[in-house]
């Protein structure tokens, strides 16, 4: 058993070593997860639900010191929200897809374990908004869903850890504009992913 234990031990080792590119390298890196998503607006007379969905896409980063390192992607994002109000007792529900361009500063602390944080333009490419009939004083109220905004723009903060060539990350992404034409809603989300890296370089 101890030498089981050894032996994985050693693997893992050996994986987190192998992960450390070199100054100058470039890698590309497809990725796929889950996404958490909410659309808020501050205001203590609604209740938020998140809704669920999938992300996927890829990037290229290059090394640029042996700390630091800058990439560049693109993902398709489904996110979105439910929206509850108290007064009018309605529920409302948004679920846009977006095609998103994260671009971050990677720095690297311990091995491959890497803090991110950068900008992430969102353009739409699909929206889906379920919303209450026969309901015209909520449908005239400021709290009603709007016409979607086709660009979003996104402060991402994330963590990940390579192991052998694969990756794992989670990351949170705050709306830093509107997400609907004259209302006071906001994206934000959340995802794991999982990555997988070729050496380009």
């Amino acid at each position: 058993m101890k030498k089981m234990i050894l032996a994985v031990m050693m693997m893992v080792v050996a994986m987190s070593v192998s992960a450390q590119h070199e100054v100058g390298s470039i890698t590309f890196q497809p990725k796929v997860g889950v996404n958490g998503s909410l659309m808020y607006m501050n205001n203590d007379d609604i209740d938020l639900e998140g809704v669920g969905g999938f992300i996927a896409g890829a990037e290229f980063e290059y090394r640029m010191t042996k700390w630091l390192a800058v990439s560049a992607g693109a993902m398709y994002s489904q996110q979105g929200g439910k929206v509850k109000h108290k007064e009018f007792n309605v529920e409302q529900t948004a679920r846009i897809d977006f095609v998103t361009i994260p671009i971050l500063a990677n720095f690297y602390v311990w091995k491959g374990l890497a803090l991110k944080i950068g900008v992430e333009p969102a353009f739409k490419v699909r929206d889906d908004l379920k919303m209450p009939e026969n309901n015209m004083a909520f449908m005239a109220s400021k709290y009603s869903f709007g016409e979607v905004n086709r660009f979003d723009l996104r402060v991402p903060l994330g963590v990940s850890y390579d192991f052998g060539k694969f990756s794992l990350e989670f990351s949170t992404n705050g709306g830093l504009t509107k997400a609907m034409k004259n209302k006071d809603y906001y994206n934000a989300y959340a995802s794991f992913r999982l990555g997988y890296k070729f050496s380009l370089k």
